[in-house]
């Protein structure tokens, strides 16, 4: 099947064939000893080469016809083998092609811009983001995802949150966000820079975004192994923030990580690794942190200590239903003192403790579960400040750790992080109104005009024409 991209270029089958033949070379093996003649793939895939690799994969046209699927299986599992899914110079030309190829989204400017950074110095003017590659079997707490509305809440802080629904674990960011009532399924991509107005906290559903990766889903699923989709995630934020923290489940993915950035121009970011094996900063000991700043890569550790918070360990931490974790957010962000050990039994929300809130807040208050017997609200509260504030030190709204994690605990015991949460939940559901709005606007109008131009029609026909007498189904089974 042939298809033509926008800028004219065509992916075949035939054009991916050479491409398929190089890639299978570079992950051959030596059939005496069984080692890969070339372990890096480098030897014989060109820059070039490889960059046409991704092109026709990134083309939703030639990936979802079945006819090249077992091409693109192909590729994916010679890309595992010579150990280029795992190279900085293929993460960076992947994050710019599927960038190339996502939904734009432009970030404008937040009314009432000079009073948000009226007293804030130093700080960071652009958009923020946090976010892990998944796949660390540890199944935690939604933490990134209540980090980042805990990071909006502090003046002068804007988060553009990337994520998806749960693959592997009991709940995702994009599950949590509707739990707590914010439509992202019908939140139309057009209508985001009106919540970006508005709100200093948003999230960009992937599914929404790449249209691009849709496609590769079932072949993906069908290898039935990860591939570089399982954590390019992270690298393709449509927003583009030039500061972030991403977080890796593995220590090798660490430099790797680091020099996609470097070579993308990122500003600033972390990449952390728990020692765990955690794609956050770990609650329960060090974590690896590589540095990008200034185009420099450093690497070291840190702990909770270092925060000036306690070391919790990770079963402390673990994550609930998407429901349940959403009521563990709105108790958090809405009681200050949550309390140190476990729930001797479940805990339902007061509506009375929101009577200052939105109404829309109240009934989601009352539409959320229990929060579960045994469940460690400090633990998980610590946990939230700490990944909080390494967003808010790499954002330079504080010069030291210490400093960050008491301008996170402020966000989250003021109600400033709820008040984040809100404004982007009740902005995207006045967005969403109005688009329906205006689709039924505009549906009304189509179909004023289509019965308009039958009526002229049969207006103009003289007296021996015949035409069938006009129903309101006249349209039904017409194709074309």
């Amino acid at each position: 099947m042939s298809t033509t991209t926008a800028n004219g270029t065509h992916h075949t089958a035939d054009t991916f064939r050479p491409l398929l033949k190089a890639l299978s070379l570079a992950a051959s093996v030596d059939a005496q000893s069984g080692e890969p003649n070339h372990p890096s793939g480098t030897s014989t895939i060109t820059h070039t080469q490889l960059e046409q690799i991704l092109q026709h994969l990134a083309d939703p046209n030639f990936t979802s016809s079945r006819e090249n699927h077992a091409q693109i299986g192909s590729a994916l599992t010679c890309l595992k083998f010579c150990r280029l899914d795992i190279q900085a110079e293929t993460f960076a030309l992947a994050a710019r092609i599927f960038l190339d190829c996502c939904l734009d989204v432009h970030v404008p400017a937040l009314d009432g811009e000079a009073g948000e950074y009226a007293g804030v110095e130093g700080g960071y003017r652009g958009t923020l983001d946090l976010v892990g590659t998944g796949g660390d079997g540890k199944d935690t707490f939604n933490v990134s995802t209540t980090a980042a509305m805990v990071a909006a809440g502090v003046k002068g802080v804007r988060v553009c949150k990337h994520g998806a629904k749960a693959s592997s674990s009991t709940s995702g960011s994009a599950d949590l966000l509707m739990s707590l009532g914010i439509p992202l399924l019908t939140l139309p991509a057009s209508e985001l820079p009106g919540v970006l107005r508005k709100s200093k906290f948003s999230f960009l559903f992937a599914q929404l975004y790449h249209p691009a990766l849709a496609p590769l889903g079932p072949i993906r699923r069908s290898l039935g192994f990860p591939t570089i989709f399982n954590v390019l995630g992270p690298l393709i934020n449509p927003a583009k923030p030039s500061r972030c923290i991403l977080g890796v489940h593995s220590y090798y993915l660490g430099r790797i990580f680091a020099e996609a950035l470097r070579k993308r121009g990122t500003e600033r970011a972390w990449i952390v690794c728990g020692q765990e094996g955690l794609d956050e900063i770990s609650p329960a000991g060090r974590t690896d942190v590589w540095e990008l700043k200034d185009g420099q890569i450093s690497e070291f550790t840190v702990g909770p200590e270092d925060f000036g918070l306690e070391r919790h360990p990770l079963e402390h931490v673990g994550s609930w239903s998407a429901d349940e974790n959403a009521a563990i957010v709105m108790r958090m962000f809405s009681t200050k003192d949550v309390g140190e050990g476990p729930l001797e039994k479940g805990v339902q929300l007061d509506p009375r403790e929101f009577g200052e809130c939105a109404p829309e807040t109240m009934v989601h208050v009352r539409s959320l579960p229990s929060i579960p017997k045994g469940v460690r609200l400090g633990a998980i509260k610590q946990y939230t400040l700490l990944q909080t504030a390494a967003l808010l030190y790499v954002g330079s709204y504080a010069t030291t750790l210490k400093e960050a994690t008491a301008l996170a605990r402020e966000s989250m015991e003021s109600g400033a992080a709820l008040r984040a949460l809100e404004v982007f939940r009740d902005e995207s559901s006045l967005s969403v109104s109005r688009w329906e709005k205006e689709q039924e606007r505009k549906a009304q109008g189509r179909e004023k005009e289509s019965r308009k131009s039958v009526e002229e029609t049969v207006r103009n026909q003289d007296q021996y024409s015949y035409l069938p007498e006009i129903w309101a189904d006249a349209a039904v089974g017409t194709d074309d």
